[in-house]
């Protein structure tokens, strides 16, 4: 019986024994991995970091179309201290390179340009009489990790990575779109107006050319305008402002949405802010079929509330600036009247008023009016400039 306890007792001892060296050795084989993964990391690190040392002096050369640029490498290269190995180590910041990516931007993007689209009454669908054509835009963070690879593999050039922009207005794109009809023209004539009036007509109106109205979305003029300043192109024509004529940037720009909103009434689209000028103005004849804006003041906006898409464009024909709005038919029926004067005074003031019938699919009728009330053009004096 003592025999068999003692016999116990050793295989106990042992089968311990044997557990903790299965142990260390498991422990020291996972140890030996770690220490030859470390020492593999260490090994590429310090190897790109030489590629680096070796490099700092030179330039890193991107190319793109049948353009390129030297990068001094110098400019992105930063030295660090690295932890777990105790030693300072070169690397490349990814913060500076993106910034420099960000500087040439600018010279390599370029704007989609939209289809010009015309109405064929005689085929009844529209046509493509300007192609359209895709954007560029580099893509900075993937050329960024391109010029990484390529500088660890020892080479000192490649190629920027430039992502193309649609249009967003293409023949397909409008098929799919729902747009389909010319819904409505509006016309007004700039005859007799300056260079520089007619100068900032044409820059006025290329910033709706082409533009799309989402079903249910809200237009404004003034957001779609943007800034109007000498930057934009703009040259300085004469405005009404606080009861004066004045010389402002953009003068001439009412041109265009006095011909928009004349558009917009043809095709039955709700009007939401309209305003007519001070006084009576020869180049929107005929009276009381005007509509004046002045950012952060005065604004035209209208709803789309067909169920498609519309799509708005514009022209000269000589000397008649033409916006035609594109979408899909819905069975409304439009009538607009000639506006109709209902006061005129020999000192020039007049009131006026415009009125449109709108009749529905299912035959509900809506009628519009818009009313204008205009002030002597000779109680706005011309404001001479004091430089003069």
């Amino acid at each position: 019986m003592l025999l068999v306890k003692k016999l116990g007792i050793i295989v106990i001892v042992l089968f311990l024994i044997l557990s903790f060296l299965v142990a260390e050795i498991f422990k020291l084989s996972k140890e030996r991995k770690v220490a030859k993964k470390i020492y593999v990391d260490n090994e590429l690190a310090g190897s790109f970091s030489q590629s680096l040392l070796a490099a700092k002096e030179k330039n890193f050369t991107v190319f793109w179309n049948d353009k390129q640029k030297n990068i001094p490498l110098g400019s992105i290269i930063v030295s660090y201290h690295r932890q777990y190995t105790g030693r300072d180590e070169l690397k490349i910041d990814f913060k500076k390179l993106n910034s420099v990516l960000e500087e040439l931007s600018p010279t390599i993007k370029k704007e989609p340009v939209n289809a010009k689209v015309e109405y064929s009454a005689t085929e009844n669908r529209i046509k493509e009489f300007a192609l359209s054509q895709s954007g560029l835009m580099l893509n900075v963070n993937k050329s960024a990790s391109k010029i990484v690879q390529e500088i660890a593999q020892g080479r000192l050039t490649g190629a920027l990575v430039i992502d193309e922009i649609p249009p967003e207005v293409t023949l397909n794109s409008l098929a799919e779109l729902g747009i389909t009809s010319l819904l409505a023209k509006g016309e007004s004539d700039f005859i007799g107006s300056s260079p520089g009036r007619i100068h900032n007509i044409k820059i006025g109106s290329a910033k709706f050319q082409g533009l799309i109205v989402k079903s249910g979305e809200e237009f404004s003029f003034n957001q779609n305008l943007g800034e109007v300043d000498g930057q934009e192109g703009y040259r300085a024509e004469l405005v009404i402002k606080s009861g004066k004529l004045v010389s402002e940037y953009g003068g001439g720009i009412c041109q265009v949405s006095t011909t928009l909103f004349r558009a917009a009434v043809i095709s039955g689209l709700p009007i939401l802010e309209r305003r007519p000028h001070s006084f009576p103005v020869r180049y929107y004849n005929p009276q009381g079929f005007d509509a004046t804006i002045y950012p952060g003041v005065t604004d035209l906006r209208f709803t789309n509330d067909t169920n498609g898409h519309l799509l708005i464009q514009n022209r000269i024909e000589g000397t008649k600036l033409v916006f035609e709005i594109f979408g899909s038919p819905d069975g409304r029926n439009v009538s607009v009247n000639s506006p109709q004067i209902l006061e005129q005074n020999t000192n020039g003031s007049m009131k006026t008023v415009l009125t449109r019938k709108i009749t529905t699919a299912d035959g509900k009728v809506k009628e519009d009016s818009f009313w204008s009330n205009y002030k002597s053009p000779a109680s706005f004096p011309l404001e001479r400039n004091p430089l003069e």
